[in-house]
């Protein structure tokens, strides 16, 4: 569960941005709050929305998320530099690292893990467990040394050879990774779990990303994958996973056979995902060890009643941006945090209102500790009766130096809001100027 993410001296903010999900005490949809189990957890919220003008700092938001995330997984090789792009409308701030950090809920404990870094080292690191009285170090990384609370119950029962081993790849780490993701590379077991949020739980979602395994994941999970595109009414009688033929079929062309062949793990019992032409193929190992392939598509019935088969292709921008959206759903019923951006791109307005009330009533998602945030420009989401709590909005817009600010609508005295917003009252909207400015001159 997200807690809260800070973000300074990236992109469009210069000074710390704070976004959280920390639940306000507001009474309104009180079943949209997620509460801890004990008396230092935080209560936090299922949902949350973004607004903001073009080019207010939306998406940079989210790609702050996406950066810090993909540092601590992916890392960077060696010697290379770090891809960390600073604020630059202020001089001062070239030479100024840029800070991120996470505060976060997973497996009954609350931490914050964050760091400071630019183009060539990571300055500093470091991870806390918090609560509402709490602030308790756990380690923490400055100039290059890494000092470790081994009093923390994280390092209970550790050995004295094993918090020298520990120390050892502390001070192993390149300045240019981080100690966390050097842990994962070196299996250091006490900090797993927390690689493993950032790895498996917090899921960002751009407008142009495309979920990979789609045909694998609908193969296990077929009808809840029917269902979905059933109440969405897309006009589709079905989604079928296909079997093509690996060997003979004009899907793959061959040099791509050959390749895939030469590089396919056998005996593993892996699967890979290969994509040709926006058409995504799952490659398996059958029982004789030969491979074969198979490719998610979608029916509608033809005037005589006859099975149609198309290829995702072939399907709406909207459908197939629904259809990219069901991993979501699955995972939202299974504890993961999804972060969208623009997520009514290419989808109607109905729609995506449809899709946020299935995500916060449906019985399915009830149980579940999982969260979606999402940028959006729908004003008709802006339901603080039916649809969302007041502090689940929050507004994104620039100042007069080109710095992104954020703010949210909690604790606001507000009656209309989408005519208070659409009014400029909370900011946050495009500052357009009269049309007679353009200095256009008609020929007559």
């Amino acid at each position: 569960m997200l807690i809260r993410f800070t973000v300074e001296n990236y992109l469009s903010f210069k000074e710390m941005v704070e976004f959280n999900l920390i639940a306000s005490e507001e009474r309104l949809h009180g079943h949209h709050i997620l509460k801890g189990s004990s008396k230092e957890d935080i209560d936090l919220l299922k949902t949350s929305i973004l607004y903001g003008a073009n080019a207010s700092g939306k998406s940079n938001l989210i790609k702050a998320m996406s950066f810090a995330r993909n540092f601590i997984v992916k890392g960077v090789g060696k010697n290379r530099t770090i891809n960390v792009q600073h604020f630059k409308l202020d001089t001062t701030c070239y030479q100024k690292p840029s800070r991120f950090e996470f505060e976060f809920r997973y497996q009954g404990q609350q931490y914050a893990y964050g760091f400071s870094v630019d183009k060539t080292k990571v300055h500093e690191e470091w991870l806390f467990e918090m609560g509402h009285d709490l602030e308790t170090p756990i380690f923490e990384r400055v100039s290059g040394m890494v000092s470790f609370n081994f009093e923390h119950s994280l390092f209970q029962n550790m050995s004295e050879d094993e918090k020298q081993g520990i120390g050892y790849e502390a001070r192993g780490t390149k300045d240019n990774t981080l100690f966390l993701t050097n842990c994962h590379e070196r299996n250091i077991r006490q900090f797993q779990f927390l690689y493993h949020w950032f790895a498996e739980i917090l899921i960002i979602i751009f407008t142009t990303s495309k979920h990979q395994a789609l045909t694998s994941l609908a193969k296990l999970n077929i009808e809840f994958f029917n269902r979905v595109i059933g109440f969405f009414n897309f006009g589709i009688d079905k989604i079928k996973v296909e079997d093509i033929d690996f060997e003979h079929s004009n899907d793959i062309p061959p040099a791509m056979r050959e390749e895939i062949r030469a590089d396919f793990p056998y005996g593993q019992g892996n699967t890979q995902f290969v994509s040709i032409s926006s058409c995504n193929y799952l490659i398996e190992e059958n029982e004789s060890g030969a491979l074969k392939a198979s490719k998610l598509t979608t029916i509608r019935k033809d005037e005589s009643g006859n099975d149609v088969s198309f290829e995702i292709s072939e399907e709406s921008e909207g459908t197939q941006r629904l259809m990219d959206f069901i991993p979501m759903l699955i995972g939202l019923s299974k504890d993961k945090v999804f972060v969208i951006d623009e997520i009514e791109r290419s989808l109607h307005p109905l729609l995506i209102r449809k899709l946020f009330e299935l995500i916060l009533k449906h019985d399915l998602y009830q149980s579940a500790v999982s969260q979606l945030i999402a940028s959006t420009h729908e004003v008709n989401l802006l339901d603080i009766k039916n649809l969302f709590r007041k502090d689940e909005i929050w507004f994104m817009e620039k100042n007069q130096s080109g710095e992104s600010q954020l703010y949210s609508l909690a604790n606001a005295t507000v009656d209309n809001i989408v005519d208070g917003y659409m009014k400029g009252r909370f900011g946050a909207i495009p500052f357009i100027r009269d049309i007679k400015d353009l200095g256009w001159e008609m020929d007559k």
